[in-house]
């Protein structure tokens, strides 16, 4: 009898025994241990066993967690074998450890200056733009730093007051206790001397209801680091898209670039603003955490500008309208579930959520018009029969250089008022606040993009005919053309390689398989009135004169 009743006492105090929530055992499992003397003493384990990972302290009852099976990988839940309480996501130590990491592993950021330098090497001009994306770039490495040192740091805070917190006692948790109630036990002359020992148990405790606010701190122990998303603005073919191009080969972080064009409102065909997500996350490797670290580049934002008046109360603008609404919440910050790309148990793709709170987002856009928006707002006139020989006069030809510095000067004083009146929503125009302007590219500007960058399009071209064992060489003159006829084109920089191509067409064509040396192009060539000068190898004349 006295044994039995040590066994009971046992069964209760530990609740390891999970067969005890199916009533209550009067024996105790193989791996439940007494102490052999025979008393009916049972001691309480109040410390985690050693050999238990370190995985975390549960919340309920302060003993060590362990991993719980599943299905798919990607999915972690957490098990307490003490108060069989399961637990979903990270748990506090594995966190703290990849917070670790992922400071250790960061490398320093570049310098502002340093990110300016090697933008300089393959983009021509563009200062200001370049100072902006440098500073935006440098601020965002250093405010996930601050951010993630801080999340560190309120991990740190959680593990203290956990440790702080009484263990899981007898009498410490007592809606734990509540199952070993008279309900549940049997009358017997065991179950009365164990409910007299523990006269807590007679009648159950009420449950107590859990405070429903937190104590509000008077102030905040850490300040959180906000992001400044970036818009550009500028004329077609002046280096928008190749400069974020550049800019994504020296980041540490995944970098998306997006093109607005093909996105429509969810339901209707063409990709869905969360493929934008969707695409950082494969940059990552499927890793969200990476992702939500991450830079997403939105190239042509304008063309998603909301449809002019004058369209029928039925029309609904899918591309245009509709995608900015989508976009605002993901620019701002909300949790997002895309496809990760891993494969799970049945050949379907698992899903992860990603917090878009710390994304930075570049959004470009040619803007055309914009400064005639900017021009009526400074009542100036933009153009028009009429309108006198003003300052700030535009007319439509771009070809004229002073007309260009007047657009780009209109340009430089745009706001989110004349992006507002261009047909972007206020919404999504307010989470954009540093508006970036591009300058127009004059004649000799051109000139300097077909020559200086390291990667420019001259230098291309020579390496084509390099292979061939062909130099290739151009008088500056005909550079000075071929800059001309692409100022008139109305394109920027886009028209060089058109005009180029067209140039050395019948060049490409001879070349191959022939004992041409050397082409050299000049500026009757570029216009068309003369071919180009080729130079040919003498090693037939020498072969003839050994002969004879």
């Amino acid at each position: 009898m006295h044994r039995s009743a040590s066994l009971l006492l046992h069964a209760c105090r530990t609740s390891a025994c999970k067969q005890i929530q199916r009533g209550v055992r009067m024996s105790c499992p193989a791996q439940c241990t007494t102490s052999g003397d025979g008393s009916g003493d049972s001691d309480l384990p109040t410390n985690p066993p050693k050999t238990a990972p370190a995985l975390g302290p549960c919340k309920e009852c302060g003993f060590p967690l362990k991993p719980a099976p599943t299905l798919t990988p990607t999915t972690r839940y957490i098990h307490c074998d003490n108060c069989n309480k399961l637990y979903a996501g990270n748990i506090i130590e594995e966190s703290s450890k990849q917070w670790t990491v992922k400071i250790e592993q960061r490398r320093s950021p570049p310098y502002p200056s340093q990110i300016a330098e090697y933008l300089d090497r393959f983009v021509v001009g563009q200062k200001q733009a370049k100072k902006t994306l440098a500073v935006g770039v440098y601020q965002h490495y250093r405010r996930l730093e601050h951010n993630i040192e801080s999340g560190a740091a309120s991990i740190h805070q959680i593990k203290e007051d956990v440790k702080n917190t009484p263990r899981g006692v007898l009498y410490q948790d007592e809606n734990r206790l509540g199952h070993i109630a008279t309900s549940e036990l049997r009358s017997s002359p065991i179950t009365s001397a164990y409910m007299q020992q523990v006269p807590s148990m007679q009648t159950p405790p009420a449950k107590r209801a859990p405070p429903v606010f937190r104590a509000i701190p008077d102030k905040e122990p850490v300040v959180r680091l906000e992001k400044s998303n970036i818009l550009l603005i500028g004329p077609s073919g002046v280096g928008k898209t190749f400069l974020t191009q550049t800019l994504a080969r020296i980041l540490d972080v995944p970098i998306a670039l997006c093109d607005c064009t093909s996105m429509t409102q969810a339901g209707y065909v063409g990709e869905d603003v969360e493929s934008v997500i969707q695409k950082l996350v494969q940059a990552a490797g499927g890793n969200a955490e990476k992702a939500q670290q991450g830079i997403v580049f939105l190239d042509e934002v304008d063309k998603i500008a909301a449809a002019h008046e004058g369209h029928s109360p039925a029309y609904r603008d899918v591309s245009g309208e509709g995608v900015q609404h989508a976009l605002l919440k993901l620019v701002e910050g909300t949790v997002v579930n895309v496809k990760s790309g891993r494969k799970s148990v049945g050949a379907q793709q698992d899903t992860v959520q990603v917090d878009t709170s710390d994304i930075l987002f570049v959004a470009s856009g040619a803007f055309n018009n914009l400064d005639k928006i900017v021009a009526r707002r400074l009542d100036k006139k933009s153009l028009g029969f009429g309108s006198s020989s003003g300052e700030l006069r535009v007319t439509a030809d771009d070809a004229n250089s002073e007309q260009a510095r007047k657009r780009d000067y209109l340009l430089s004083k745009a706001d989110q008022g004349d992006l507002i009146n261009f047909g972007i929503v206020p919404e999504l125009v307010g989470r954009f606040p540093v508006l970036v302007p591009f300058h127009s590219f004059d004649q000799d500007m051109l000139v300097r993009v077909l020559t200086e960058p390291q990667n420019s399009l001259l230098t291309q071209l020579k390496l084509q005919f390099a292979i061939d064992n062909v130099d290739l060489s151009f008088s500056s003159e005909a550079l000075q053309q071929v800059a001309q006829l692409a100022l008139e084109r109305k394109t920027g920089a886009r028209a060089l390689r058109s005009i180029l191509e067209g140039v050395l067409l019948d060049a490409k064509f001879t070349v191959p398989g022939s004992d041409i040396e050397s082409i050299h192009v000049t500026r009757e060539a570029v216009l068309g009135e003369a071919e180009v000068e080729y130079t040919r190898r003498v090693v037939e004349n020498k072969q003839a004169v050994s002969a004879m």
